[in-house]
């Protein structure tokens, strides 16, 4: 499994959004936030724009204006922020036992 493939299973998981939601067209909140934690998420973790629109088969420019507006949420909503703590610690989890 690849790093893309545990952040969408990850974040579908502390979400509750099935991967297909998240990786379909429609722009219903709670879909669109998730994206958004993805690509905070693969950000963090070295992947490019380029890599993270391939993913979630959006544009590059779309990947970038995403970033912002979770980078916005994570300093002004206390909800996205704890969404995300559990997230990126439990991609970091599965990373590990994907080496080991």
């Amino acid at each position: 499994m690849t790093n893309n493939e545990i952040a969408i299973t990850v974040v579908s998981k502390v979400t509750g959004v099935a991967k297909s939601t998240i990786l379909s067209s429609t722009r219903e909140y709670r879909a669109v936030e998730s994206r958004m934690l993805i690509v905070l998420l693969l950000s963090r973790d070295g992947a490019s724009d380029g890599t993270i629109s391939w993913v979630l088969n959006r544009k590059r420019v779309t990947i970038l204006k995403a970033r912002h507006n979770a980078l916005s949420s994570l300093e002004y909503s206390k909800a996205f922020r704890d969404k995300y703590h559990r997230i990126s610690h439990l991609y970091e989890q599965q990373k590990s036992l994907r080496v080991s």
